[in-house]
């Protein structure tokens, strides 16, 4: 069975994504003690170290390692960290992951695979310069490197593009196909329009196969049911002044909703526009982007309208595992932690899928489990009515 390290592990999302895979998971590092205990409530502690990546040493990780993954922090590749991108406190510690890497290579033997993970603004950040210097670092150690981007919204109800760095050692790759400059759903304009300009990385193209078009489920689908004297209900007062706030457009989709559109449900963030608070409802039948919960306007709240009546609440720390693909995880923590550690993962069936088909090889993963769509299909749960 293969073996990989987790790397940025969050609260194992990546581990709960390819285990079912084959592969066998023997060392995952976090510093994030509120999602560690996320982390051993699902697998335990036995192969988790809680430390600063910069503290890890070569003879902290096990030897004989197939697989390197990597979530690291995207908040300095975003607006909330000043997009200072690879060279900020949080982001910037993909070096320190690299340098590790580095001397795998060089004292033990390479891993077979490498796979980051990041915000698609990566691509761009700093004029493409911070991903063309992760790329020329990995393609040094002797990797070849395809650049992917998944969105969750093929798998869950969730708008959550990201990109992945997926690297295969050059011993494993026979004819590497170069990139074309065809624009598809994984490889966007940008991702061309930077592998057409950094021709000298060692670009190749995994023969990836067309992912799912759209999940089948929508939020109904995700939604718990929430007793109407829950105390995460807004009070009427409450709602009723958020909705007077709100810009034409927003207030005309909670109208639509109270009509019955898009199921009578929505989730909205809370913005400050030109000195107030307002609340900018999605138009659609999917959740928008999940966030850590630092701060009020990282936190998505549910519109529901079922009733006749517009009431809100913020999202359930179920309702968060679910649109993450990954809803018979335990949470045994507060809704608060519980947005925190799912808001900061990847989605389970998009890492599913990717790895699956990129480095299906290095497993006999395929004759063990049913295909992704099936498999994450089986989660699919029932609307719930209003309330109770």
């Amino acid at each position: 069975m293969p073996r990989f390290a987790e790397f940025f592990s969050g609260i194992g999302l990546v581990r709960e994504a390819i285990e079912p895979l084959g592969w066998e998971c023997v060392f995952a590092n976090d510093i994030a003690r509120d999602k560690a205990r996320m982390y051993i409530d699902r697998f335990g502690g036995d192969h988790l170290t809680v430390d600063d990546i910069n503290n890890l040493a070569l003879n902290d990780l096990p030897e004989d390692l197939d697989l390197l993954t990597a979530s690291f922090p995207c908040i300095d590749l975003s607006l909330a960290g000043n997009r200072k991108g690879l060279a900020g406190e949080h982001s910037g510690t993909v070096w320190p992951f690299l340098d590790l890497t580095a001397e795998m290579v060089t004292e033990r033997t390479p891993p077979k695979a490498l796979l980051l993970e990041n915000v698609t603004g990566l691509v761009t950040s700093h004029g493409g310069r911070d991903l063309e210097e992760v790329c020329t670092r990995i393609g040094e150690l002797g990797y070849l490197i395809d650049l992917v981007a998944v969105d969750a919204k093929w798998f869950t109800p969730q708008s959550r593009p990201r990109l992945f760095v997926v690297a295969l050692r050059r011993d494993l790759v026979d004819l590497p196909l170069p990139p074309t400059d065809e624009v598809t759903r994984l490889r966007t304009a940008a991702i061309r329009s930077f592998q057409a300009s950094h021709r000298d990385i060692p670009c190749f193209e995994n023969n990836l196969p067309e992912p799912p078009s759209v999940s089948a489920n929508r939020l109904i689908h995700i939604l718990e049911r929430v007793p109407d004297d829950d105390a995460s209900w807004w009070p009427d007062s409450q709602v009723k002044s958020l909705r007077d706030a709100m810009h034409d457009r927003h207030a005309l989709r909670v109208a639509e909703l109270l009509l019955g559109k898009r199921d009578g449900v929505a989730t909205m963030f809370r913005r400050v526009r030109h000195g107030r608070t307002v609340g900018e409802v999605r138009g659609d039948n999917i959740a928008g982007c999940l966030r850590t919960a630092n701060g009020g306007s990282s936190v998505q709240f549910l519109v529901d309208c079922r009733s006749g009546e517009p009431r809100i609440r913020p999202l359930t720390g179920r309702e968060y595992a679910r649109l993450q693909g990954a809803g018979k995880f335990p949470i045994t923590v507060g809704r608060r932690q519980a947005q925190n550690g799912f808001g900061d993962a990847v989605c389970v069936p998009a890492v599913h899928w990717l790895v699956e088909h990129a480095f299906g090889f290095l497993t006999d993963a395929r004759a063990k489990t049913e295909p992704v769509l099936t498999r994450f299909a089986n989660d699919r749960l029932e609307p719930v009515a209003a309330g109770s």
